[in-house]
């Protein structure tokens, strides 16, 4: 019966090829731009460190100073910490893991500077940074607490900068500088290159950022180097130039933690919030004890990391979407009932009125197949458009897996769902009258 029916389905379709063609290419421009930037919203929106982000917290005590009459509250989102700060909270050990953090922008040449690259991201972090946050190690080792503790100068570089700076992948035991001091190569990393950029969002950019280099803090600090932002500073701090800030008077590092569990949760909050209240009372805070402690999810969404016309643009194709829905179902709507006759025969020789309804619907289907199988290469031609525009996170607009089982799944439903009431109006037809007319 089921083939008997698709049979019929197909049939129907190719009876009348243009109207068919019109719906299919409705069905098609109406997907193409709903998926399109589905797309490039999903890619946005996705989980940065699949398996790890979810145990990843942000943690944040306001150390800035009392608002004078004449200032307005600080905009953005606070997030930074002082060098004592941040020093105090990893120091304390009261998560799985902690690592302080701050990005910095360098220029990297090898050890006799015969070969340089200039501009690189790089990552100032205590030791705890890498299994936290999974950054896989290609060869070699990453530092220790104690090398850490001794500000040594040594650096985990990216296998694609130590082929760029010594002509192999296995940098281990070079030497690289950065301002002019030498760092020791004792590892290189995999790839990691999480969209968003979601441990730094003060870079601007926060999507395809690649961090080529990782030191320890306190060694960045002994060459000579400052954070790449400044960050938000003490009145008495008179200028603040790239890479050269008062480390002492400004908050420039984050702290993020790994909380495994919820009651690890609740007590870093309250751990957070004793620290801020002693330090209030010790007289280093000078507002009143506020402590946050942010999750991946809601660090991003409070960010606003997805543009706004990203979530625009999906909703205005999902009106388009719509509209071409409502036109396919009046196009069916009038193929199906140009066949009464045809349908009043059918109903006149015993055809329940169920089969009718199968029929028109798996007809509305196919033709809802066909929209999805047309509507790809135009979402690929949709996306491809998207990339031109070089906006920074437009480069990661690429149809997934996960996208192109959706395509198809949404152009069967699209069809089976504007099939319905078509199909059962054609049902619904009387054949003693359709078969008198005829």
């Amino acid at each position: 019966m089921l083939a008997y029916n698709f049979a019929l389905s197909w049939h129907g379709l190719r009876r009348h090829p243009r109207t068919t063609l019109l719906v299919v290419l409705t069905m098609a421009l109406g997907l193409a731009s709903a998926l399109t930037t589905l797309t490039l919203l999903h890619v946005l929106s996705a989980d940065p460190l699949p398996g790890i982000s979810q145990h990843l917290y942000l943690a944040w005590v306001d150390s800035r100073q009392a608002l004078r009459a004449d200032e307005s509250d600080d905009p953005g989102v606070p997030s930074a910490l002082t060098l004592v700060d941040a020093r105090a909270l990893v120091a304390a050990h009261r998560a799985t893991r902690q690592a302080m953090m701050s990005e910095f922008l360098q220029n990297v040449g090898n050890e006799d500077g015969s070969r340089s690259q200039g501009g690189q991201m790089g990552l100032a972090a205590s030791s705890e940074l890498f299994p936290m946050f999974g950054i896989p190690l290609s060869y070699g080792r990453y530092w220790t607490m104690q090398e850490d503790d001794a500000h040594a100068p040594v650096a985990v570089i990216a296998a694609g900068l130590s082929e760029k700076l010594f002509g192999t992948a296995n940098g281990v035991g070079r030497t690289v500088k950065m301002n002019g001091k030498p760092f020791r190569v004792i590892g290189v990393s995999g790839t990691w290159a999480p969209n968003p950029h979601f441990h730094q969002l003060r870079v601007g950019n926060v999507f395809n950022v690649v961090d080529s280099v990782f030191v320890p803090v306190g060694a960045l600090l002994d060459a000579g180097m400052g954070p790449f932002m400044g960050g938000d500073c003490d009145r008495e701090v008179k200028t603040v130039t790239f890479g050269k800030v008062d480390v002492q008077r400004c908050r420039w590092l984050t702290v993020w933690t790994q909380l495994d569990t919820a009651e690890q949760v609740a007590g870093y909050r309250r751990f957070l919030r004793d620290y801020a209240g002693q330090q209030k009372a010790a007289g280093r805070f000078e507002r009143a004890p506020r402590a946050e402690l942010y999750g991946v999810p809601a660090w991003l969404e409070l960010n606003h990391v997805v543009p706004d016309n990203v979530r625009l643009n999906v909703w205005l194709a999902g009106g388009f979407l719509l509209l071409c829905l409502v036109n396919v179902a009046g196009l069916l709507a009038a193929r199906f009932l140009r066949r009464s006759t045809e349908i009043g025969v059918r109903r006149a020789l015993g055809a329940p009125r169920r089969a009718i309804f199968a029929q028109c619907l798996g007809e509305a289907g196919l033709a809802g197949l066909a929209g999805g199988m047309l509507a790809l290469p135009l979402t690929l031609f949709g996306l491809w458009i998207v990339r031109r525009q070089n906006l920074g996170y437009t480069e990661l607009a690429r149809l997934d897996p996960a996208m192109f089982a959706a395509l198809f799944a949404l152009a069967l439903g699209a069809g089976v769902l504007v099939g319905v009431l078509p199909a059962w109006r054609a049902c619904r037809v009387e054949p003693g009258l359709q078969v008198k007319s005829a």
